[in-house]
């Protein structure tokens, strides 16, 4: 399971024989919601502010909406797909890569689409395209450890809808979303360092990633043997705006599924003093 904002997705996908072509093979991408149902409260009062925005109405009528006890509304989330590759099994055999290029063209393709119809519900979807891209990249990781049997897909639950109030809608949200974000992509262990320090650390290639939750903030980087400190690293995103636990959920997935990447991408700074220790976090000066 993936999220795009409020919305969580279930990918599927499977690789059989063509039934049209008996010397092709076809890999079958599909994305159902967990809730096929969400049920949205205070609509109402949204509608009446879109609509007051364009011009269709006073704004005595949004005063009046934002006072009336608040409805609640079933909104349906259809399934996104199936999106059909059709390849040669003589490219899987015979030119593994070249198939593996085409496999990971698709994927990151059929992740646009699923963040493009989740945007058709603004109420479930933030508007940021930079958090919209991250949504994708998020979508096509998400893909591949189904691929890889990483990840199963649940069932999706039909008669039972996710509840959303929507008048929660201001100042702080693109976090809160963000931050339960991080909820569904790192381990629950995890997970309960970055409520209580507001970080995460992750393992990986024999090194240990500190991610802090800071805007633009050093990752701290420890041998995992010795915990001795190696070096900062300092990775900045185009969108300015993005919200840190977003940032922690991108950094997260480079340090565990691409480390090279990272170290490729990112800007070396001094290391942190002292060992690598499970207290809360400590702030650093700037260099």
């Amino acid at each position: 399971m993936i999220r795009t904002g409020y919305l969580r997705w279930e990918i599927e996908v499977d690789d059989a024989r063509s039934a049209v072509d008996p010397q092709a093979r076809e890999v079958t991408f599909l994305a159902r919601p967990t809730y096929r149902y969400v049920r949205v409260k205070n609509q109402g009062h949204q509608a009446a502010t879109e609509r007051f925005v364009q011009g269709e109405e006073a704004y005595d009528n949004v005063l009046r909406t934002l006072r009336r006890e608040a409805a609640e509304v079933d909104v349906l989330i259809p399934d996104i797909g199936p999106r059909v590759f059709r390849y040669s099994e003589s490219d899987r055999t015979e030119t593994p890569r070249f198939w593996m290029v085409k496999l990971q063209r698709e994927a990151n393709a059929f992740s646009h689409d699923v963040v493009r119809a989740a945007a058709a519900f603004p109420q479930l979807v933030i508007s940021s395209p930079a958090l919209r891209a991250g949504y994708a990249r998020l979508v096509e990781v998400e893909t591949f450890r189904v691929i890889e049997g990483k990840s199963i897909p649940a069932p999706t639950k039909d008669d039972e809808p996710m509840h959303l109030d929507a008048s929660a809608y201001g100042a702080g949200v693109p976090e809160l979303v963000a931050a339960e974000l991080v909820r569904d992509v790192v381990e629950p262990k995890e997970f309960d360092e970055f409520c209580r320090f507001d970080r995460v650390t992750v393992t990986s290639g024999g090194k240990l990633y500190r991610i802090p939750r800071r805007p633009h903030g050093l990752i701290e980087v420890w041998d995992a043997k010795t915990q001795r400190p190696e070096a900062r690293l300092c990775i900045v995103f185009e969108d300015p705006g993005m919200p840190p636990s977003d940032e922690v959920v991108m950094k997260y997935l480079l340090a565990k599924h691409q480390p090279d990447l990272l170290w490729q991408i990112g800007v070396k700074f001094s290391a942190p003093t002292g060992r690598f220790d499970g207290g809360p976090p400590r702030r650093w000066q700037a260099d």
